[in-house]
């Protein structure tokens, strides 16, 4: 049925202006310009229908086994192949000059639904605003104020927990994901708990614009009471999660 779908959507584009941008000079270029695109399309529904297979596959698996343990991917909104993904949404917590509010960060689903509600906003409420991050260009590509994504992950492991100051799970341990750890700036209001951001992190889109509410900050070792070495002052740490 999804392929289907997917081959009446390219004949859909195909009728309706194919070479609308830039127009075709020939028959010959229209022709082949359809040819490439039913290609991609084929390939698309190709992929699609092998991360089906995969899905099902791993559901089936974890309906047998029994074991399985769900954690966040925070940063990214899909899961590792041999996870199966349960939500998508946001990052969200407390804006970073609030006193009160949670203090922790959640992943809200991308897709709310409300029981009784009132809106406008109260002065006698909790709030709760989507995350962005403040951060130097420590991640393989830019990723300063950019608006972040989350995604809920089932595995087949039974336990799933963040290792932090580690790039790599120990031995015995598969790891889920690896990132940079993230909380709060050291001088703003009230706690934040730590994360594990994605080393590759996506973006909300049209997320880019300067907030200022709920920020992550990459966090350092400060050598005292934290031994040095193996710690060394200042440096930004990573963290891994994974499971057993």
């Amino acid at each position: 049925m999804l392929k289907e779908c997917l081959i009446l959507i390219g004949f859909l584009i195909i009728e309706h202006g194919f070479c609308d941008e830039p127009k075709c000079s020939s028959k010959f270029e229209f022709e082949f310009n359809v040819l490439q695109k039913m290609v991609r399309l084929e390939e698309t529904v190709r992929k699609l229908e092998v991360k089906l297979s995969q899905q099902q596959n791993i559901l089936e698996k974890m309906s047998t086994d029994g074991a399985s343990a769900v954690y966040v991917r925070w940063g990214r909104n899909v899961c590792r192949r041999d996870a199966v993904l349960i939500y998508t949404g946001y990052i969200g917590g407390k804006v970073y000059s609030d006193k009160g509010s949670g203090s922790n960060s959640i992943c809200l689903s991308s897709d709310p639904s409300w029981h009784n509600y009132t809106d406008g906003i109260d002065e006698w409420r909790s709030r709760i605003y989507g995350t962005e991050t403040d951060t130097p260009n420590i991640f393989p590509y830019p990723i300063h104020n950019q608006d972040m994504p989350c995604a809920v992950c089932r595995t087949l492991k039974s336990a799933v927990f963040m290792i932090p100051g580690r790039t790599t799970c120990y031995s015995g341990l598969k790891q889920e994901y690896t990132g940079y750890l993230m909380s709060a700036y050291h001088n703003h209001h009230g706690p934040h708990n730590y994360i594990c951001l994605d080393n590759h992190p996506e973006f909300i889109p049209k997320g880019s614009s300067d907030d200022n509410e709920h920020i992550l900050y990459p966090v350092e070792s400060v050598c005292g009471s934290l031994p040095c070495p193996p710690y060394i002052n200042g440096r930004e740490l990573a963290c891994v999660v994974c499971s057993v």
